[in-house]
Parts: structure tokens; C-alpha cells; sequence
């Protein structure tokens, strides 16, 4: 049977696919010493690994094609131009990067296109005049690096094109480049050694060996990124300690500035599933750190380090969140602490540990620290909080505890436990009652205690003068709202809490003197303080869900002071909402 030629053109160009995208980087005739004139464009690599905002990692490459579905290889001239294709992904979305490319040999190769939106089932399009279109394969468009487990507040990842990629798949080598997705290192520690200021190094799902970043600096317009394109890039550096004490921690940033670590996650650190040791100006967020030996992340001697949107559970031995040793102007936000052994997070500047002649980071005080819209649930319980901690070990602590902090903001956390820890402590860590945490604001917390809570919602003592409590909503477990030492009564300011206790102990004692004051009325008068406050039950929305926020007619709604300048809540509202301010760490 004969075919008229244009039905034999036809057929040979739906056999080669030569307008739509095929799978795979694969060529249609591989460069045919002579091709036919150009008709039509063919996606030889599918875009992939996009995240919004940041340059694919997978870029695509469009092939000039013949009649015959051939490889026009002598051509380098024509301009193909990419665009989302209309009615794909999200309405709105836009394409960035270099659009419109020149062959070379044949070959259009993209660098740099993202989007900046997600979506599901994104197409491109790519035209070049008088040639046939090319539609690239579905994609989605994800968020990058989500990470931070189930953190209340976990932060965008930082935008930028990445510079190096990590990733644990066959083709992956310390000895390639590094500067492609294709080409991608396989350790952690290799990209750290390289990495200078301005550097990107983008992290796949998958498993990894711990890691230190030692001597890097980046600069505040250029820090040093290591940043997950997923939500399982893991670092299991196992439950035996190393030779070198080195090794003790799963991620550790030493000696070094501006450096951001977003997205990863840790699993069985010896110690800590991070250290930032004399490090400032580090962010920590979106990160998971599960089952430390000691910690989850861990802090030392290092001035502005930001602690955000990380999930730190597990610790056998102590807290979730350890910030230590004098670091100032730490922000701790939006961190979700939970079964831990010890602390929730604590805040300790172990003026034991001063070095003379130090810089502010060395001085035995923490200043100027925010921690805010935190979720400590269930922490203290020693091995009990932790399935599976051997050997066991004691818990208590606190939700939050603090020692020697000055001048900080404590707000919008909802701290909660079963265990035998206290609510929020202030205090000097046994040290001198010079060293006590003074005039700091602690506002607008929820604070829920256990039935069987052997300990005070709020324990002031040794020196922590001038703090001012207010608007916070406290339930007491077996004890009562507040202890204290007679050293920390001066310049306290504590007035509009919800001060539920429903046990028959003191309402607040005097650890100084062992003297007790049974009642709210009994502490007003010996103190002068508790004006405004409320001690009826609060009336909480659902607390199988953590969800305290306040219900009609609840004592607090409403009805708190209005001059703390604290606008929002811990969940990210904005305040006042009705006829004013409530209490507590929500608002309604």
C-alpha cells in the first residue's frame, strides 16, 4: 500500500514524539550527520526537584528536531523561549530565570528557571519561530524544606539559587563538582569544608554522617546556608560516642558567623543533635532533632543565635533547647519541645563558667534574649518522658527555665506537662544572687500543670528583682502559683493573671522564711502585687488538642491590661480581637 508523503510525515513524527516531552534525557536521532531542516522542539530532559522560589533542580534541555525526529545539530542559532503552560499549576504563578535560551549543537539548556508559587501538576510550554511547540512533563511545586515536624511557627527556607548540592543516590560523590543536581557531593562534612560566604548548599532527602562547620563566616548580606529541599534529609549519627570528642555532636557550628542550617533533621546524637559553640549570628530553624543523648540543640558562648521553628523531642538525659554560657539577644521562637527528660528550654548563662576578660557572650549574663509562641508539652519526666531511655534518669526542671537572663521578653508560650517540673523559673542557678534574672517580662503565656504536679507554676528567687508578670493564664497542679525568695520581691510588678489553683497548698510561699500565703487575698496584701488578677477556673476551648484558647465567659477573655505593647499570639493572630486583651497566649 502506498502513503501519500504528508500521512508518511505524520506518522514518522508521532513515532518520535517530536511536539510533546518525553521521560529521560534521550535524544531523537543523537545528531544526524545530515538532518533535515528544523520543524520541532522536544523536551530531552523534564524539569524536576522545584521548590518555590528556588532554581529547579532538574533544569530543562530542549532538543531542535528535523522532520525525521532527528537532532538538528548544526544548529545554533535558534532562540526557544519557556512559560508555564496557560491553566497549569497555580493562577498567578510566575517564572523566573533566563527564558529564552540559544541552541548550541542542537540543544537548549536552561540554568536557572523557578517558580515562584506552589502547585500541583505544573507544565512548561517552550516556542521557537516556526518550529512546533514542546510540553514538558507534569511537575509540582513544593515548599522547600518544610521541615520543623509539627513546630508551631517554622519559617520560609531562605531563597537564592543554590551553589552545591548533597545528596545520598548512586551518582552521588565527594569527588563530583557539586555544582548540580546531577553532579552532587555525597557528604555533609565535604560541602562544609568547601562552603565560603554566599554559599548555597542544597540538601536531598536521604541519610547522612554528622557534620562540623568550623572557621566559616559568612557575612549578614551573604551567610553560609545549608538548607534541605525536603523533609528527610537525616543525620543519624548514632547512640556511641567517638574517639574524638568532636563527634559527639550530630551537626556542630564552631568558631564561625552567618551560617543558617533550615530543614535538617537528627536522629541518636551522642550529645546534641546541634552545637553552636562560640558561633554568633547562627539561625537554627525548620529542623528536627529526635532522641540526643543529651539535647536536642545546644548552645554556647555564641551572641545572637536564632532558634525557630525546630521539634526537639527525645533528649534522655536533659532539655530540649539549651541555651547557655552568657549568648545575648537569642531569639528562641516557635519551637515545639516535648518529651524531653528535662526542660522544655532552658536558658542558662552559667555565670560559674565566666571568662574574665570575655566579650558580652562570656559575661555570665544572657540580655536582651525574645522567647516567644513556643509549645513545650510533657517534658521533666526523666526517662519517663522518653520511650526507650536507657539508663534512667531523673526529670523535673521546668517548661521554661531561666537563669541569670536580664531584660528579656518571655511570651505567647503555651507550656504544658504531666511531669514533675515547674512552669516558668527565674533564677541564678545556685550560683550568687547577684547573678539573678532581673527585670525581665514574662506576658501572656499559658501555663498547665498536671493534677499531680508537685511544683509552683512560677518559682522567682535568689536576686531575680524586678520582673513583671502579667496577663498570663495559670493552672497550678498539686502546689501553688508562686514560689519565691524574700531577695526577688523587689520592683516585681505581677498583676491581670488567671491564678487557678485547684489543690488545698499555699498559693504562693516564701522559700526565704518558709512563711505561706494561702490565698490570693493573703498574697495581695503581703505583697502588694496581684491586682486585677483572677482566681476562678479558666474556661479552656479543647484541651485534648492543645487548644487553650478561651471560651465565652471565661475568666481572662477579655479583659487583660492593654499597655504591653505584645500585638499578636502564639499562634500568629493579631491582639486585641473583641472588647480586648485576653489572657493567655491566644486571643479570640
Amino acid at each position: 500500500m502506498r502513503y501519500a508523503p504528508w500521512l508518511v510525515c505524520v506518522l514518522i513524527l508521532a513515532a518520535f514524539g517530536c511536539a510533546g516531552g518525553g521521560g529521560g534525557d534521550s535524544s531523537g536521532g543523537g545528531g544526524s550527520t545530515n538532518p533535515g531542516p528544523a520543524t520541532a522542539l522536544a523536551v530531552i530532559t523534564q524539569p524536576a526537584a522545584a521548590t518555590a522560589g528556588n532554581v529547579f533542580g532538574t533544569q530543562p534541555r530542549i532538543e531542535i528536531r528535523d522532520a525525521a525526529g532527528v537532532r538538528v545539530s548544526t544548529d545554533n542559532t535558534t532562540q526557544v523561549t519557556a512559560a508555564i503552560t496557560a491553566t497549569t499549576g497555580t493562577g498567578g504563578a510566575m517564572l523566573s530565570g533566563t527564558q529564552t535560551v540559544t541552541a548550541a549543537s542542537g540543544v537548549a539548556t536552561f540554568t536557572n528557571l523557578s517558580i515562584d508559587l506552589t502547585g500541583t501538576a505544573y507544565t512548561l510550554t517552550f516556542t521557537a519561530t516556526g518550529l512546533s511547540d514542546a510540553i514538558s512533563g507534569a511537575f509540582d511545586v513544593t515548599t522547600a524544606g518544610a521541615g520543623g515536624g509539627q513546630a508551631p511557627f517554622v519559617p520560609p527556607a531562605p531563597t537564592g539559587a543554590a551553589t552545591y548540592y548533597v545528596d545520598d543516590s548512586g551518582a552521588a560523590s565527594d569527588s563530583n563538582n557539586g555544582t548540580s543536581a546531577a553532579t552532587p557531593w555525597r557528604t555533609l562534612q565535604h560541602a562544609a569544608n568547601q562552603v565560603v560566604a554566599g554559599d548555597i548548599v542544597e540538601v536531598a532527602d536521604g541519610s547522612y554522617s554528622r557534620m562540623t562547620l568550623s572557621n566559616k563566616n559568612g557575612t549578614s548580606g551573604s551567610p553560609i546556608v545549608f538548607r534541605a529541599s525536603g523533609t528527610g534529609a537525616i543525620i543519624n549519627s548514632g547512640t556511641s560516642s567517638s574517639v574524638s570528642p568532636d563527634n559527639r555532636d550530630a551537626i556542630k557550628i564552631t568558631f564561625s558567623s552567618y551560617i543558617i542550617i533550615h530543614g535538617l533533621r537528627t536522629q541518636n546524637a551522642f550529645r546534641a543533635g546541634c552545637r553552636v559553640d562560640y558561633a554568633p549570628n547562627v539561625t537554627v530553624q525548620g529542623c528536627v532533632f529526635a532522641d540526643g543523648g543529651t539535647w536536642g540543640c545546644f548552645t554556647d558562648y555564641s551572641d545572637d543565635c536564632h532558634l525557630i521553628g525546630n521539634e526537639c523531642y527525645g533528649s534522655q538525659r536533659e532539655h530540649g533547647i539549651y541555651h547557655s554560657n552568657g549568648g545575648d539577644r537569642a531569639i528562641i521562637r516557635g519551637n515545639y519541645c516535648h518529651n524531653n527528660a528535662a526542660g522544655g528550654i532552658q536558658i542558662n548563662a552559667d555565670p560559674v563558667s565566666i571568662v574574665p576578660g570575655g566579650g558580652t557572650h562570656e559575661d555570665g549574663i544572657c540580655e536582651q534574649c525574645i522567647i516567644e509562641r513556643n509549645w513545650c508539652v510533657d517534658n521533666g519526666g526523666g526517662s519517663a518522658a522518653v520511650p526507650g531511655a536507657s539508663p534512667p534518669v531523673a526529670g523535673g526542671g521546668a517548661c521554661l527555665n531561666f537563669a541569670s537572663i536580664r531584660n528579656c521578653d518571655v511570651r505567647n508560650n503555651l507550656l504544658r506537662t504531666q511531669y514533675n517540673q515547674s512552669g516558668i523559673v527565674l533564677w541564678d542557678d545556685g550560683f550568687s544572687s547577684t547573678y539573678g534574672s532581673m527585670n525581665n517580662r514574662v506576658y501572656h503565656n499559658t501555663v498547665v500543670l498536671g493534677a499531680s504536679v508537685t511544683r509552683h507554676v512560677f518559682v522567682i528567687s535568689n536576686g531575680s528583682t524586678g520582673n513583671s508578670i502579667r496577663n498570663n493564664v495559670c493552672v497550678a497542679g498539686a502546689r501553688g502559683i508562686f514560689e519565691f525568695t524574700t531577695d526577688s520581691m523587689s520592683g516585681l510588678t505581677e498583676s491581670h493573671n488567671v491564678v487557678y489553683k485547684p489543690s488545698g497548698w499555699a498559693f504562693a510561699t516564701d522559700e526565704t522564711t518558709s512563711t505561706s500565703y494561702s490565698t490570693l487575698a493573703n498574697w495581695q496584701s503581703f505583697s502588694g502585687q496581684g491586682a486585677s488578677d483572677d482566681a476562678a477556673q479558666p474556661q479552656f476551648a479543647n484541651v485534648g488538642t492543645d487548644d487553650y484558647s478561651l471560651l465565652a465567659g471565661s475568666p481572662g477573655l477579655d479583659d487583660g491590661v492593654n499597655s504591653l505593647g505584645v500585638t499578636g499570639t502564639y499562634d500568629g493572630a493579631s491582639r486585641p480581637q473583641g472588647a480586648g486583651y485576653d489572657r493567655g497566649c491566644f486571643e479570640d
